[in-house]
């Protein structure tokens, strides 16, 4: 089978297990999540972290964005572009839908920060596997921002839900050597 459609049967899946999870599971799951990246030493330190916006059934981390910034820390959001093109924006102002629907901050209102800036990187995902590989949703904006950030620590986060027994790969993918769900932290 050709990795373009062995990746879409694997999102289906994926999307599905996702989707199946009621509203209280999954918001109490990513609070279990939340209370996880509180302890994550690569986010201890950190002074600034590119968060994302829960888009449907993503995991909502908008109790651990609270967290972060009462302890001081720059709080970014992903702005999205027609040509595949995607930043890192901290907001001033209200969020508006963005390319896809999901709130992004204004980038006319708001201050760009270069991924030389961030110290980590929150990444959302469709599936995963055991091997931490990552299946988004195929239009390759994380694979490209993360490409650009050096130095940030990039930590995928999930629900157990969408755990595949395999993600396929193209040369383009990258395997993390971190993921949070609400069951544990995973490491590569």
């Amino acid at each position: 089978m050709e990795a373009k459609k062995e990746k879409d049967a694997c999102r289906a899946l994926a999307l599905s297990r996702r989707r199946t999870q009621s509203a209280d599971e999954r918001r109490e799951r990513s609070l279990a999540l939340c209370r996880l990246l509180e302890s994550l030493p690569e986010l201890r330190g950190a002074g600034t972290v590119l968060g994302y916006i829960p888009a449907g059934s993503e995991c909502d981390l908008r109790p651990f964005y609270e967290t972060l910034r009462q302890k001081g820390v720059t709080l970014a959001f992903p702005v999205t572009a027609a040509d595949g093109g995607m930043e890192a924006y901290v907001p001033e102002g209200d969020l508006a839908p963005g390319l896809f629907g999901v709130p992004e901050p204004d980038p006319r209102l708001s201050r760009r920060l270069t991924p030389e800036e961030l110290d980590a990187v929150l990444v959302p995902c469709v599936g995963f596997d055991g091997a931490l590989r990552r299946l988004g949703h195929g239009m390759g904006f994380y694979d490209r921002y993360l490409a650009r950030c050096r130095r940030a620590a990039a930590i995928l986060t999930a629900f157990e839900a969408q755990r595949l027994e395999r993600v396929p790969t193209e040369p383009h993918d990258r395997a993390f050597s971190v993921l949070v769900t609400e069951r544990g932290v995973f490491r590569k």
